[in-house]
């Protein structure tokens, strides 16, 4: 196998992204909505751009893994997960329930995995056309343009990323910091976006339980390139991946900026159901 560069994999999935950008202005709505196992929503455009992308990844590299939010039912076959050294992991829609009702928040998420860990993330959000892209050990940029995660200033508040899932955890959290002073919650509907924000600064954090390897695998990418911290709520970091298990484990998150992240994972700590 050659050894693809890795800025030609970064180009080859902000092409992806833009890519799947044009079918969804292309399409002029969801087309036919329907729900998944889990009850989540699904549309004929998550699938539409899941094959494209798909497709694509086969013709260019043949021999990479591909993990995706919807089942690949037929087309291309590809390596195995836990046999190939490269892995790309896509979220073809991610807020589809917010473009299924025309809620202008929604993006896909794309990231390729040297054994597990990420070395290249492009979260591309469609309403505003921001590309947010990172290299491994290259930094991070949004439409071409260098992001660091910057401090927030004094005494201002921290924007804070949560989701709309009602675990035991998400719940007590949320009712915890909707107490907190200084402590503004922001709910966008997209997980990649919440985490694009931690690297831009849009957000001082985003927390989240339920989130698959589709969700984060991009953003997280983003978020250390940029110099921000992603952990599990115990502390441990969240940069590598394993593909041997159920893709639809829950990964647990915390994005945020270094002099944030010990306080918020201290206050998560407080409140889980786990000190009682």
């Amino acid at each position: 196998m050659n050894e693809p560069d890795p800025r030609n994999l970064l180009q080859f999935a902000q092409r992806l992204a833009g890519e799947a950008g044009d079918i969804c202005r292309s399409r002029g709505g969801p087309g036919r909505i329907s729900r998944k196992a889990d009850q989540s929503v699904v549309t004929e455009t998550d699938h539409a751009i899941q094959a494209h992308i798909v497709g694509a990844i086969a013709d260019a590299y043949p021999d990479h893994a591909v993990v995706a939010e919807e089942t690949i039912s037929e087309g291309p076959a590809h390596e195995d997960p836990t046999q190939a050294r490269y892995c790309w992991v896509i979220d073809p829609l991610d807020g589809t329930r917010n473009y299924a009702v025309g809620f202008p928040c929604f993006s896909t998420a794309i990231a390729v995995l040297d054994r597990g860990e990420p070395i290249v993330g492009v979260v591309a959000e469609h309403n505003t056309h921001s590309v947010f892209s990172a290299l491994r050990g290259g930094g991070a940029t949004l439409n071409g343009k260098v992001i660091h995660r910057g401090e927030p200033m004094d005494g201002g508040d921290v924007l804070i990323g949560v989701p709309s899932s009602k675990d035991e955890l998400t719940v007590r959290v949320v009712q915890h910091w909707a107490g907190v002073k200084g402590i503004v919650l922001r709910n966008l509907g997209s997980t990649a976006v919440h985490l694009a924000l931690v690297a831009g600064g849009g957000l001082g954090a985003a927390f989240c339980v339920r989130a698959k390897i589709w969700d984060i695998a991009a953003g997280a990418l983003l978020v250390t390139e940029s110099g921000g911290l992603i952990t599990d709520p115990l502390g441990q970091p969240r940069s590598v991946f394993a593909l041997d298990g159920d893709p639809n484990e829950n990964l647990p998150f915390l994005a945020a900026s270094p002099d944030q992240q010990g306080r918020l994972l201290e206050s998560i700590r407080a409140v889980s159901p786990d000190n009682k």
